[in-house]
């Protein structure tokens, strides 16, 4: 059986990977995403989190959307409802796959597998190992577009907040990774995504305006001030 719930943060993996598995056919029972008290969670994405529910409308997909809040300020703590909000989920709907579009992150990994075997379900992670140039391309070429909500990394300057990920700038990320030494994916939190438009979308996309709050010259963030359905 292919019943999943998989994980959405609003960024490009996450979106990436439910575009790839409804491809495959997987029967999608739930999409999960956890809303951080904190502003740098441990093992979850928080920028824009709470506007998954309109990139949802948008693939009508809203009635399977799960927003779970983490409450904890500690590590371990994060852990645990993590670990518990799945257990809930899976004692409500059952599903016999964890769908994760984790790349690199040991951390994130080890801790959904710890969750898989308490659950006794599989983990599907699509872009686990894969190089990251390739597959920050490969989101591109797959029409998917995603803007920079933030950058903490030498190299990434803070004018590519708000920035639409095209091809062009895509290859001049990889560029910067090879001179700079970050992780072009983002896998090492070098920067957070949102997802404004993929062809599940249709004919429709999200605008965004927003404020930069800057450190320094590779430290940064945007602050939504409105989003919406355009």
């Amino acid at each position: 059986m292919r019943k999943a719930a998989i994980l959405l943060s609003g960024g490009k993996d996450s979106v990436f990977a439910l575009h790839i598995s409804l491809l495959q056919g997987f029967d999608i029972a739930a999409i999960v995403t956890f809303k951080p008290r904190l502003a740098y969670p441990w093992f979850i994405h928080a920028p824009f989190v709470e506007y998954t529910y309109l990139q949802l409308r948008l693939m009508s997909l809203e009635d399977k959307h799960r927003m779970l809040e983490i409450r904890s300020e500690d590590k371990e703590g994060e852990r645990k409802e993590i670990l518990k909000h799945l257990e809930n989920l899976y004692s409500t709907i059952g599903f016999d796959y964890l769908i994760a579009g984790v790349i690199a992150s040991d951390a994130q990994r080890t801790l959904l597998l710890e969750a898989c075997d308490r659950l006794g379900t599989k983990l599907y992670t699509p872009f686990w190992g894969k190089d990251p140039a390739k597959h920050l391309l490969d989101v591109v070429r797959a029409n998917i577009e995603f803007i920079i909500t933030s950058v903490n990394a030498w190299g990434l300057h803070v004018n590519y907040l708000g920035k639409i990920v095209d091809l062009e700038l895509a290859l001049n990320i990889i560029e910067l990774s090879k001179r700079y030494g970050f992780n072009p994916s983002f896998e090492g939190g070098e920067a957070e995504t949102f997802v404004i438009y993929t062809p599940l979308f249709g004919s429709k996309r999200l605008c965004i305006k927003f404020e930069k709050h800057i450190e320094n010259e590779y430290t940064g963030f945007i602050a939504p001030k409105s989003v919406h359905i355009c």
